[in-house]
């Protein structure tokens, strides 16, 4: 079995994969340094590159590849399925910051700490009440899957109560009550903040429109760490001019970068991150021991068993 890896192993990492068989060979490249024979003679691609394009994805000798991300939306998804290319994604490894890092935006936002950020580039010293708690909060969680779940933890150890969005609304840990998908614009005038974190697919594109957003609380905030695409911009900064939703934390956009005339940079009541909830130092780690576990697997039943992607459905 060929791996190549686009991915940077520690000597360590490179041991532990050689170990598993001793019918493996491993590889370790950037994109720019793999061969076309590198390319096209893979059993196994850890990582992604567009290079792949061109080469293994048509090869009919590639079988499997190891995303580090947990989105899958820059792979081919239809030509991979019409090769019979089995895709996990590195869903999991992410979940610990990007949950964290949605619990501060909604702290930031009660404790006015997104203000005070601001207050103090002018040398201002100001007291802004009424100021709030997390405590009691109702949160909505749009895509309640591996991030959700640590997030819907970290909320009820606040004393906050969590709803979870599901594509059929099956129980899920630390979830209160869930709904589905077709449920949405009932579910978002639940809540006091509306946590997207859904996948970029043909059915979630601008999912976040006018509509969704009347519906919710006038005193709501809207969070997303998902994707870009399924919120309507324009639509959104509608809903915070005319005060329809009482403000917005944003890591993801479309287009990105956000363009720098963009009314959202200077809105009070938005915080506007650069798409890093997703970063962390601890993250190759993580998604190493998912690639490890697969491979590990794949070669003891045939077939990879965390995180396999549905190329029909993009997730």
């Amino acid at each position: 079995m060929k791996i190549l890896s686009f991915i940077d192993l520690t000597e360590q990492q490179q041991s532990e994969i050689l170990e598993l068989s001793k019918d493996i060979s491993l590889e370790v490249k950037s994109p720019e340094e793999a061969s076309k024979e590198d390319l096209t003679e893979s059993d196994v691609i850890y990582g992604w590159s567009n290079r792949l394009n061109d080469h293994s994805v048509a090869n009919g000798h590639l079988k499997w590849i190891q995303t580090i991300r947990a989105g899958v939306d820059a792979l081919p998804l239809d030509h991979l399925r019409e090769e019979d290319i089995v895709v996990t994604s590195g869903s999991g490894a992410n979940a610990i910051n990007i949950a964290e890092q949605t619990l501060a935006y909604m702290l930031m936002f009660v404790r006015k700490l997104h203000l005070s950020m601001r207050d103090q580039d002018n040398d201002y010293w100001n007291v802004d009440e009424p100021y709030d708690e997390v405590f009691g909060k109702k949160v909505l969680i749009v895509g309640a899957g591996n991030i959700g779940s640590i997030l819907g933890r970290y909320c009820k150890a606040l004393g906050m109560s969590t709803i979870g969005i599901r594509r059929t609304a099956k129980p899920t840990e630390y979830m209160d009550e869930m709904m589905s998908m077709d449920q949405l614009s009932e579910a978002v005038g639940k809540a006091d903040f509306v946590v997207n974190i859904l996948p970029d697919t043909k059915d979630t594109v601008n999912i976040f429109d006018k509509v969704v957003f009347e519906k919710m609380q006038k005193n709501s905030i809207y969070i997303n760490i998902g994707r870009g695409k399924t919120t309507d911009t324009n639509d959104l900064i509608d809903a915070l001019e005319s005060g329809q939703i009482a403000g917005a934390a944003l890591d993801v956009f479309e287009p990105e970068p956000l363009p720098a005339d963009n009314p959202l940079w200077d809105m009070k009541n938005v915080i506007v991150t650069p798409h890093n909830a997703g970063r962390s130092k601890h993250y190759a780690e993580r998604a190493f021991k998912i690639f490890k576990k697969n491979l590990k697997s794949l070669l003891e039943n045939g077939e990879v068993a965390e995180n396999v992607v549905d190329l029909k459905r993009g997730y």
